[in-house]
């Protein structure tokens, strides 16, 4: 009787598990689907299923395949400064610096915030007229930057933006990286005479290398889903300097109200970067850092 019970406890706690896993995240995604093989324009006469028109109207699509090329350039940019900092600022509190308390407590604030606050903060900050940025360049006589109504300048000040923002979780995961590494190899490397950047460079990088590339690769993840900087500091411009894949899919389907080719274009995002991220574990299984 009791184990009958128990049986039963079980199912009870796990059905609204279930349930939740379905309406929030199977639902949406075979509905999505279904849209992508539709066409469904609000205030029509309903979902009308069309095959796979949208996905071949996708493929002559050039404006979706330059998005997502500047969407790779956008990731790649910023993946490479993050990791750059977040490797050089984690190696250097590794050390016994003065203020390194300060310091560890205060770099974590960037990404407590909210990224639409720090989107609105930038876009102040580099105001062509009355940001500080520029005013900064005036003094030291530089002419003034078309921060965001430049094609160049913007999608640079978008890069700025997520590294000020996110370095800090790459600081964070590197340096827990470093600092779990054992003492004794050091030790042994002082005793061998081995210099400071030889032992970075021979024992501390290659030990924390896994760790560093997962962590690379769920920002990589993150840093495919950006909107809401884009949506706040440019609007995709000037012209489509600016205007990733994210944003693309968000006017062809809540501004032009396509939703059918929107959701098209989202699962061809989707696999396209599956089939990057493969390449990219397959990368890890090689170094070791996945089993």
């Amino acid at each position: 009787m009791t184990d009958r019970s128990d049986s039963t406890m079980k199912y009870i706690f796990i059905v609204p598990v279930l349930a939740y896993i379905l309406v929030i995240a199977i639902f949406p995604l075979l509905f999505s689907l279904f849209l992508s093989l539709s066409r469904w324009t609000p205030g029509a006469r309903g979902l009308e299923f069309i095959g796979l028109d949208n996905f071949r109207a996708l493929a002559g699509d050039s404006r979706f395949w330059e998005a997502f090329r500047r969407t790779l350039g956008y990731v790649l940019a910023l993946i490479v400064f993050q990791w750059i900092l977040g490797t050089f600022i984690a190696a250097l509190l590794q050390k016994n610096i003065k203020g390194k308390s300060i310091f560890r407590v205060c770099y974590m604030f960037p990404m407590l915030l909210s990224p639409i606050a720090v989107a609105y903060a930038f876009k102040m900050i580099f105001d062509f007229s009355r940001g500080p940025a520029n005013h900064f360049l005036r003094l030291f006589g530089v002419a003034p930057v078309e921060w965001l109504s430049g094609s160049t300048p913007a999608f640079i000040t978008l890069v700025i933006v997520d590294v000020w923002q996110w370095t800090p979780f790459m600081i964070l995961t590197i340096l827990a990286a470093f600092e779990n590494i054992p003492q004794q190899m050091y030790e042994a490397a002082v005793v061998d005479g081995a210099k400071p950047f030889r032992i970075f460079w021979r024992i501390t990088l290659p030990l924390a290398l896994p760790i560093v590339m997962t962590v690379t690769l769920l920002r990589t993840i993150d840093a495919f889903k950006v909107f809401d900087t884009i949506y706040i500091l440019t609007g995709g411009g000037p012209g489509r300097s600016t205007e990733l894949v994210n944003f693309y899919i968000y006017l062809v389907g809540f501004r032009a109200f396509n939703l059918g080719y929107g959701a098209a274009m989202s699962w061809v995002q989707l696999f396209l970067i599956i089939i990057i991220f493969t390449y990219y574990i397959r990368s890890l299984k090689r170094i070791g850092g996945l089993r």
